[in-house]
């Protein structure tokens, strides 16, 4: 058996440059808790073989390809980290998977419940390992968020708020604001909202949604949105691809009988502040704890590490971000959609 996977990367763009420098800097040795040698750069794969070229050579990998259908049937490649834009995801997964490969794809793996089961049964049947990549599952700063709300540090958790709202003016050449490419505020800043809600709600059952939309060129520019979990947690959030917030716009609020916690960038954090009241009122607190995890190398060695340990110990689904949590956040981001009477081209 192999003691090292050979990654491909399908679709050599923004994000995916985030997670060459992941593979290149646990290669190099920069995250401690893993062996880099387990990991080999094998291929790249674009649409455009300049591109694909001028990105391996960037990045260190063996080949590059202007298909995607050549590294779907390259017996060398073990697995390949999906980054194209939302609405292609489902067919490079399962062409991905149709070639023996493991597949990590970047969030949302589908974009409707339907795409994802689709997704998870082929994986299935062919045992294969396959992982929605969301990063903020596998983050360091709140896994010490989670441990200090369950040692009941700011007693029982009541409300969750959130906000993640960027400006980026309208540009009909933005796959943003494309339709036909999934574009939205939702699939793209909002499922970091609604899944940092369900992990500090401990993945309790949401009960009841309510929200508002503001529509734009055929996609949701902004969502305010209202959550209430099985457990009684109440979350808040709001996110915006044209609108910045009032106040910092990529950071969050846990709010507890007994104090709050307070995280920047909740969806990449590497800083979070644990704040007790200092009498019933509320009114006056004290930070007990500051929680600094900066990244290794920028946050994405997390899941990867993660990934490349079950591939090659022959697991096909993950034990920390599984089927059913991928599962439970679609279901509610398809809820919200119908609720706006918002449906991709492709599903009129």
């Amino acid at each position: 058996m192999k003691n090292y996977v050979n990654w491909a990367i399908l679709a050599p763009g923004r994000i995916a440059n985030s997670m060459a420098a992941a593979m290149n800097g646990i290669k190099d040795g920069k995250l401690k808790t893993f062996d880099g040698s387990k990991i080999r750069l094998n291929a790249v794969a674009s649409r455009n073989l300049e591109r694909a070229q001028n990105f391996a050579k960037k990045w260190n990998f063996e080949k590059a390809y202007g298909s995607y259908e050549e590294l779907y049937n390259d017996p060398e490649v073990d697995a390949v980290y999906i980054a194209n834009p939302h609405a292609f995801h489902m067919d490079s997964v399962l062409g991905c998977l149709n070639g023996g490969k493991h597949v990590l794809c970047e969030k949302p793996a589908g974009c409707s419940r339907d795409q994802l089961d689709k997704m998870t049964s082929l994986a299935r049947e062919n045992k294969l390992f396959f992982m929605e990549a969301m990063w903020t599952a596998f983050n360091p700063t709140i896994a010490e968020i989670r441990r200090e709300i369950a040692a009941g540090t700011i007693g029982q958790i009541q409300n969750i708020d959130s906000r993640f709202c960027n400006r980026n003016p309208y540009d009909p050449d933005d796959r943003n604001y494309d339709p036909r490419q999934a574009g939205g505020a939702l699939l793209d800043l909002g499922i970091y909202n609604i899944y940092f809600a369900m992990m500090i709600a401990d993945f309790s059952p949401i009960t009841a949604e309510s929200s508002a939309v503001r529509m734009l060129k055929g996609v949701d520019a902004w969502n305010s949105v209202n959550l209430t979990f099985e457990n009684g947690i109440v979350t808040s959030f709001q996110d915006a691809m044209d609108l910045p917030s009032a106040v910092p716009t990529h950071d969050a609020v846990i709010y507890g009988s007994k104090g709050y916690i307070t995280v920047e960038n909740f969806f990449c954090s590497q800083k979070a502040d644990v704040h007790v009241y200092k009498n019933i009122w509320g009114g006056d607190s004290e930070v007990v704890r500051q929680i600094r995890e900066p990244f290794a190398v920028n946050g994405y060695e997390y899941e990867l590490a993660h990934a490349t340990e079950f591939i090659l110990s022959g697991k096909t689904e993950s034990d920390v971000h599984t089927f059913k949590k991928s599962e439970a956040l679609i279901d509610m981001m398809d809820a919200m959609r119908k609720d706006w009477n918002f449906k991709y081209p492709w599903e009129a």
